[in-house]
This record gives C-alpha cells, sequence and structure tokens, in this order.
C-alpha cells in the first residue's frame, strides 16, 4: 500500500490542512483588524496635520500647505491630481478616504474651508507608501512566514500524533494477520480496549466465528455429500460390471452401447466430484505432474460419441509436449468440459485443438454463443438454449482456472463458432 492512501498520511494530512486553515483564517481576521486599526490611525494623523495647520493658519495668512513625503497640500481642485479629481471635487469638509483607479488600497484626502477663502483647500496622505516603507515585511510575506514557521511543526506533531492514534491499529493487524479462523483464540477481542478499536476486534471476532461455523458446516457437508454421492455410484458401477460379464452383454448391441454410456458417466461424475470437493477445500497446489496431450486425447475419446454421425474433422495439433504441475484429473475435467461443449454444439464443419507452450485453444464451427450471454455463461446455471446439461461445465472451466492463476479468454461469433483459449502463465 502506498503512503498517501494510508490512515495515517490522512492524519498528517488532516492536520496540516487545518492548521493552514486556521493560519489563514487568524491571519485574515489580524488583517481586517490591523486594515481598520490602521485606517483610523491615518485619519487621526491627518486630522492632526489639518488642525495644527488651521491654527498655524489663523495665525498668518501665508502659512503654506504641508508638503512630504507622505503628505501634499493642494489650494485648488485643479491641483488636485487627475485620476481622482472627480472623485474628490464634491466632498464636504472632512476627512475622507477614496480609491484611486487601478489601486487596492485606498487614500486619504482631507478637505478644509478656510473663511477667507472661497474654494477649499485639499491634503492629501499617501498611507501606502507610509506603511510600506515603515513595515519590514509586506502581509503577504508575513501569511507565507507565519504558514512556513507553523507548517514544520505541524508536520512533526501530525507524524507523532498518527504515530500514537494508529498504534492500535498496527497492534490489531498484527493480530489478525496470524490468525486462523478454525483456531480462534478464546476472547480475542478482550485483549484490545473499549474503544472503537475494540468495537471492531469485536466486529471481527464474530465475522470470524461465522466464517469457522461456515468451514465447519461445509467440511460436514463435503463428507456426508462425498459419502452419499460415491454409494450409490459405487453400486452402479458394480451392477453395470456384472452385467458386462453377463453372454448375453456380448451378443446383444442394444445392451452393450448403453452399457458403455453408462460407464462413461459414471467415471466422468466420479471425476466431477473429485474436482467439487477439491474446489471446496483450501488447496491451492495440488501435487502431480502431467502432460497435457493425453489428457486432451482421453477427453476427445470419451466425447467421441457426440460427432460419430456428423460431418466433422476433427484436428489436435499438439505443437509442443507441454507439462503441467497439476493433478490429471482437474486438468481432465477443464479439458473435457471444453471439448464436450465444441462436439455438442457443432453441427458440421471442423474442431481444432492446438497445444502450444503458454496455452491451449479449442476452435470449433458451431453455433456460437449469444452475445448478450458471452460474459455469463460462466456462472452457475447459466447455459444456452439447446443445451442439454446443468449449466455448470464453463462455470466448473472458469473456477479451476482462477484457482490456477490461468486466464480463460472467450470470443464467438453466433452461428460462425466459438474460440477458447487458457493462458497456462508458466503454470
Amino acid at each position: 500500500m502506498k503512503f498517501y492512501q494510508s490512515i495515517r498520511f490522512r492524519i498528517i494530512a488532516a492536520i496540516l490542512l487545518s492548521l493552514t486553515l486556521l493560519v489563514i483564517l487568524n491571519a485574515g481576521i489580524t488583517f481586517f483588524v490591523m486594515g481598520k486599526n490602521l485606517s483610523r490611525l491615518v485619519d487621526s494623523l491627518l486630522a492632526t496635520e489639518v488642525d495644527y495647520f488651521l491654527y498655524q493658519y489663523e495665525k498668518d495668512k501665508t502659512t503654506p500647505l504641508p508638503h512630504s513625503k507622505y503628505i501634499k497640500g493642494f489650494k485648488e481642485i485643479d491641483r488636485v491630481p487627475a485620476r481622482f479629481r472627480d472623485s474628490v471635487k464634491d466632498l464636504p469638509p472632512g476627512i475622507h478616504f477614496i480609491h484611486e483607479q487601478k489601486r487596492k488600497h485606498p487614500i486619504h484626502i482631507a478637505v478644509m474651508e478656510l473663511p477667507d477663502t472661497k474654494t477649499p483647500y485639499y491634503m492629501v496622505f499617501h498611507a501606502r507608501e507610509f506603511l510600506r516603507e515603515s513595515s519590514r515585511f509586506h502581509p503577504k510575506q508575513v501569511l507565507l512566514i507565519s504558514l512556513a514557521l507553523l507548517l514544520i511543526p505541524g508536520m512533526i506533531i501530525g507524524y507523532f500524533t498518527s504515530r500514537i492514534l494508529y498504534a492500535p491499529m498496527v497492534t490489531l493487524m498484527e493480530n489478525i494477520r496470524g490468525l486462523d479462523p478454525e483456531n480462534l483464540p478464546a476472547q480475542f477481542s478482550d485483549t484490545h480496549s473499549n474503544n472503537e478499536i475494540g468495537l471492531l476486534a469485536r466486529t471481527l471476532e464474530n465475522a470470524m466465528n461465522r466464517i469457522k461455523s461456515f468451514i465447519i458446516r461445509e467440511k460436514q457437508f463435503t463428507r456426508d455429500a462425498s459419502h452419499e454421492l460415491r454409494t450409490p455410484l459405487t453400486i452402479v458401477k458394480g451392477a453395470v460390471e456384472i452385467m458386462e460379464q453377463q453372454p448375453e452383454t456380448h451378443t446383444n448391441p442394444l445392451l452393450k452401447k448403453p452399457l458403455k454410456r453408462i460407464v462413461r458417466s459414471i467415471n466422468d461424475m466420479e471425476t466431477t466430484i473429485d474436482t467439487f470437493l477439491w474446489l471446496a477445500r483450501e488447496d491451492k497446489t495440488p501435487p502431480g505432474l502431467c502432460r497435457v496431450e493425453p489428457m486432451v486425447r482421453k477427453a476427445v475419446s470419451s466425447n467421441q460419441y457426440l460427432i460419430e454421425n456428423k460431418d466433422i474433422c476433427l484436428t489436435i495439433d499438439p505443437v509442443c509436449n507441454k507439462h503441467l504441475h497439476i493433478k490429471e484429473e482437474i486438468l481432465y475435467i477443464v479439458i473435457t468440459n471444453l471439448v464436450r461443449n465444441a462436439f455438442q454444439f457443432t453441427a458440421k464443419g471442423s474442431v481444432t485443438i492446438i497445444i502450444e507452450e503458454s496455452f491451449i485453444e479449442i476452435l470449433d464451427t458451431g453455433m456460437g454463443i449469444a452475445t448478450d450471454q458471452l460474459d455469463s455463461v460462466t456462472r452457475s446455471h447459466v447455459k444456452g438454449e439447446k443445451s442439454t446439461g446443468f449449466g455448470l461445465g464453463l462455470s466448473i472451466v472458469s473456477r479451476l482456472c482462477k484457482r490456477f492463476g490461468w486466464e480463460l479468454i472467450m470470443e464467438s461469433t453466433p452461428g460462425k463458432g466459438t474460440r477458447i483459449k487458457i493462458l497456462w502463465h508458466d503454470a
């Protein structure tokens, strides 16, 4: 699992995101309050300058308007900078601030009425230049520095916090990793605290107990099913052997052929039972080593009766002598299901079986599979309209392929045929 997908990363990211939002929110509130206070401060400074000028003007009418780096005075409206002249000319006496075009910060301006003049005087205070030169850092720089200084400790805090919060989960995972559902320790969940982790542990314990009960029931069922199915098969098989030894069987072809079909069906049934019982177990690599070609020829021989009266050209092309680490019975049940389908649903044309080093391929010119059924034919009890089986053949093949890591590829065109390939993937 990648780190960015882990719970620990999410905890650190959540802490950092929370800190970032808090810093931005705090900075926004701070800058807003400071902006209001600075605006009042500038207004107070400007009002002080106005009062001082009026005081001096009453003593000496020749007192010049203040003219400094930040404060400029204008006696007439025509001398006010043109960019905000229209915004100033209609202002009443007092302290005002206006927004200059293409600038975010307002300009503070005082409008003064003198007793011996008809036109007002104007005094402009450039607060932006004043604050820029008076402050060491720009507000954006202050915000970035604050983020840097807080996020680094935040990462450290988030890392250790995630370790503390994640520790119970790690302990639970280590305890679960070595558990066997069939041998679950008594009171497994009692070793964890009575919190969310403890609740998760109890939920897992209940689920494992249910799995354990299911496994016990499944094993009991497979034992009973094996016994109940094998007993009648053994009886039928014994009865058929007795019938085959009778003289009437050798002289009467009407009995000989059905008996062969019964024997063949019994053998297939025994193989199918063994396969189902093996699938119900957890064994993933049953011992054995078998060649593919003999199993193909055995499957063809067992299903030869399906094409005896059909105009079909059968071709077996063993390009290589492929071996697989698998029991012969398991490989046979896979191949015989595919061969049986090819024989049964091909009225005329050809059936070709190709054995390569990396795959086996079966091609036929039969009726094909409907496009809307191609994705569902590997499900249990899904079969075509003309099928006489139970719809389990391809389901068994699909399950066995998944069990061994093989890839089952199916392509079919209705009315033209079907192509089925199994890729061994170095089996």
